[in-house]
């Protein structure tokens, strides 16, 4: 079984403020290590579980997050940006993991809720449906067939994702209280727990339901600023609904991403 890792670094054990999230502070070097041991520990119970192949994409800002020389051995890793897909390389696998993500924007009590861009984007829907990293990640497993089988992050990101996949397994790293403060578990507990439950997702992944949405399939995305509408440009597929707001139609989850 070849299993695909998504990565993102709000949701990561102990990462809660904004040094740790970007630029050149020593936090944010802490918090990337913080990360690379977290993919490591998916990695490691992934191949306990089974899997015959792991690939890692590390898809937090500038997509070079992982320390490289700390990443483990056995498994392959995408880095860097720009790149021709979101989550390159998933269609060919039969699972995937979501190591550190965080909720969808306007979640009340989530570690760093955001959906895709915190400057830019206020929210998201996928179909109608009120949609995050999660939701977007999901549909794309679903419409190239793959199981969404593990997730880790705060609490709220967990829900989230049970909310869509029920089956799948959950690691929270953190139990949030606000959007900078949460409560935190032991750094070895967490990266333990990864292990387990990356273990057990792969043993399950082949009874786990892709989750799938209807075509064809509309993302409308509500901007922070006008500004930010009027830079959209509207080409066959996109419709601007009001001042804030833009519909991106097409048949699959995939065409209607590439228009974002």
């Amino acid at each position: 079984m070849r299993v695909f890792i998504a990565t993102d670094l709000e949701g990561v054990g102990g990462v809660l403020l904004d040094e740790q999230v970007g630029g050149s502070s020593p936090e944010y070097q802490r918090a990337r290590h913080l990360l690379t041991q977290e993919v490591n520990a998916a990695v490691e119970g992934a191949l306990a579980g089974g899997a015959t192949e792991v690939l890692v994409d590390d898809g937090h800002s500038s997509g070079f997050n992982f320390i490289y020389e700390e990443l483990h051995p056995s498994a392959r890793y995408t880095m860097g940006n720009p790149r021709p897909e979101w989550l390159c390389g998933l269609a060919e696998c039969q699972a995937t993991f979501f190591i550190g993500c965080h909720a969808m924007a306007g979640t009340q009590g989530a570690v760093r809720d955001h959906t895709m861009s915190s400057v830019h984007w206020h929210n998201c829907w996928l179909n109608g449906k009120l949609t995050g990293e999660i939701g977007m990640w999901a549909a794309i497993a679903g419409h190239c067939g793959v199981a969404c089988a593990l997730v880790s992050g705060c609490q709220k990101a967990c829900e989230e994702a049970r909310s869509l996949v029920p089956d799948l397994e959950t690691v929270v790293t953190k139990t949030a209280l606000a959007r900078t403060a949460a409560t935190l578990e032991p750094v070895g507990k967490v990266r333990e727990m990864i292990q387990q439950r990356a273990e057990a997702a792969v043993r399950k992944a082949g009874a786990i339901a892709p989750y799938r949405v209807s075509r064809p399939v509309e993302l409308k995305v509500e901007f922070n600023l006008t500004g930010y509408a009027d830079a959209i440009s509207i080409t066959p597929g996109r419709e601007r609904l009001d001042a804030r707001t833009i519909a991106y139609r097409a048949d699959t989850i995939i065409e209607a991403f590439r228009l974002l």
